[in-house]
Order: structure tokens, then sequence, then C-alpha cells
């Protein structure tokens, strides 16, 4: 073997010591920012174990493989309740572990907003809203409004549930790989909750909305069969505080902005067959949309009297059978009721979470 040879030879071996090297000291610093930022940082809840007094929510210690990364899926555990599943982030933060299952993606280098595409490209396809946030300054903001446009730190929750019933597990096991490729494609790791965890939290999470999902309403219909005059119905809704909504709804909002309650047609099929006559109109409220629904109640009762006064007609309920006043008062008590359930559950009726849940 000639001189050069051994030269080339012991310079090969230095360079893939170099390389081993250089590798185990990359791997030992994700690993370490990947505790640190888990472990210490206030992180989100749904993998957090409570202690006695006031503690900001942790994801805790990572789970390990034999090989060292650090890119998983969490493991199923015990049921969480309600306090554990608040998530923390920025006044503008969207992504709830209530209502979502969370992946938190962690990269050394900043990871730019030109590079999320394939990963938002990716998430377009699940019939649920997703959204995506990163720190910026200790609190999560959208990336869509982040005051910055490189994160080294994101999260990303997929919506377990809907008016269209629960996220199954085969569409939670895609949102993961989804997070798991995108997190190998920029030199980051991911933390997932486990698809069988989530789709069970997404079952109890429909079971919880079913039964919070109601729509409470009052009739008013003309005496005697008598139809009412459409143009009377608008104006005089007009005159009560009532808007007319471009697409021809008569609609109460409230100080906010938000819709409290509609009038439509109570029976549609005469609607059709009498122009500009109604048999009847129907005041509703979505529950589960509305901020202060007991007190809207009563302000949809309030305006339902008016129009029973000034049209000559009376209230109702579904069943054309007459509202008494103990009949109404039922009725409000099954609304706080749902009010009620829906705090315990940390989704306030009117709330951003309920309006996202209940759509």
């Amino acid at each position: 073997m000639s001189e050069l040879q051994v030269y080339l030879l012991a310079g090969g071996a230095v360079f893939v010591a170099l390389v081993w090297g250089y590798n185990v000291f990359v791997e030992r610093k994700a690993r370490r920012r990947a505790e640190e930022a888990f472990g210490e940082r206030p992180g989100d809840a749904l993998f957090g174990k409570p202690t006695g007094g006031r503690q900001e929510p942790t994801f805790g210690e990572l789970p390990v493989t034999s090989a060292g990364g650090l890119d998983e899926t969490i493991p199923p555990r015990r049921r969480m309740n309600a306090e554990e599943l608040e998530a923390p982030g920025g006044p503008a933060a969207e992504i709830s572990s209530r209502i979502d299952t969370v992946a938190v993606i962690l990269a050394d280098d900043p990871v730019m907003a030109e590079q999320l595409e394939p990963l938002l490209n990716a998430l377009q396809s699940h019939t649920t809203p997703v959204h995506v946030e990163g720190i910026v300054d200790e609190q999560w903001h959208p990336i869509e409004t982040s005051p910055k446009r490189s994160w080294r730190e994101l999260r990303v929750g997929l919506q377990l549930a809907s008016r269209s019933g629960p996220m199954a597990e085969d569409e939670i096991e895609r949102f993961n790989h989804a997070i798991a490729d995108f997190a190998a494609s920029v030199g980051a790791v991911s933390q997932r909750e486990a698809p069988n965890a989530a789709a069970a939290r997404a079952r109890d999470l429909d079971r919880f909305a079913a039964g919070a999902d109601i729509e409470v309403a009052v009739n008013v219909v003309g005496q005697f069969g008598a139809a009412l005059a459409l143009p009377r119905v608008k104006a005089l809704a007009l005159e009560l505080g009532m808007a007319e909504t471009a697409a021809g709804d008569l609609v109460s909002y409230a100080a906010d902005g938000t819709p409290e309650f509609v009038i439509r047609a109570f029976d549609e099929s005469h609607a059709h067959a009498v122009a500009n006559h109604l048999a009847g109109l129907t005041f509703g409220l979505d529950v589960p949309h509305v901020a202060d629904a007991p007190n809207s109640f009563d302000d949809m009762v309030a305006i339902a009297r008016s129009f029973a006064e000034k049209l000559g007609a009376e209230m109702v309920d579904d069943n054309r059978k007459p509202l008494t006043d103990s009949g109404l008062a039922s009725i409000r008590r099954t609304v706080e009721q749902v009010v009620a359930d829906m705090d315990a559950h940390g989704v306030p009726a009117g709330g951003p979470l309920a309006r996202r849940l209940f759509s």
C-alpha cells in the first residue's frame, strides 16, 4: 500500500469520525431543546398533570425511542378533566385541546412561512378546520397574523368534532402523518396525540355537543288561520330594532354584533303559495352560538309578544298550542341548563370554541 493510500484512508477515517460526532451533537442539542420546550415552557395542557395550586400546563416528559428519536405520538393516558385540557395562548390564539387534537413541531433552525406551504396544502383535505400557530414572544399567534414570518415552535390543531359528527381515527392518523412528514422535511421534531386517544376524545366531544346543540323557538301565527303580510312583518321588525340582511333574513344582533335570534317563516309551503303573506313566524335562537342565551331568550319572547299584539296574532309552540308563561319559563330553564353544561365543559356558549364546534 502506497503512502498516499495510507494518508487517504486516515483522512477518510477522520472525516467519518467528524460526521458522527457532529450528528451526535445535533441530536443531543435537538433533544435538549425539545425537553426544555415541552417540559418547562408552558405548553398545551392536553398532556399535563395537575398539581396543587395554580400551575401553567406543560407537556411533561417526552417519550424517547431506543434509537433516541423524539418524533413520537403521545400514548393514550387516563381520561383528563376540563382544567387539564385548557390550552394557553396569546390573545389571538385559536387552538384549544378542548376541541382540537394538537401537534407541536420544534425546530433548531427557524421554519420560514414559505416552508409551511406543503403542510398547509396537505391539511386542506380534512373535513374539519385546521389551525396553525407559532410562538412569538412566548405566546402563540396564528401564522396568518403573526408579527414574525418564521418560527422555531409551531402547533397545529385539528378540530375533533362538528355538527357533522366526530373525527374518525383514520383521519386523525392521516393528520399525524402529515405533521411527522413535514417535521422530517425541515429537520424538526414533533409530538402528536395517539390517534385512538384523540378519536375517543372526539366521540366524547360529539356526545356532549349533541346534548347541547338545541334551538329554542317561539311561533307567532295569525288567529283563525289569518295570514301575516310580509311587508308589515318587515316594517315591524325594523321598528323593534331588528335588521334585514342582504339575503332578506330578519336578525336581532347583540351589542357585540353577533346574531342573537332570527325570524323565519313558520310554514314555508304557505309562504310560497301566497305571495307576500305568511301563515306565521318562527323566532329561533341557536343556544350554543349566543353568549347570553337566557337574556337573549327573554328579549326574543318580548319581541314575539309585540308581534303577536300588533299583528292580531298569538304565540304558539310547534304544535300550534298556545304558549303560556309556565311553558316559556320551562323553556328558559332548559336554556339555562344547556349554558351551564357548556360552561362546565369549558366551551362557553357564544364563545369562539362554541362557534367552531357547533358549525
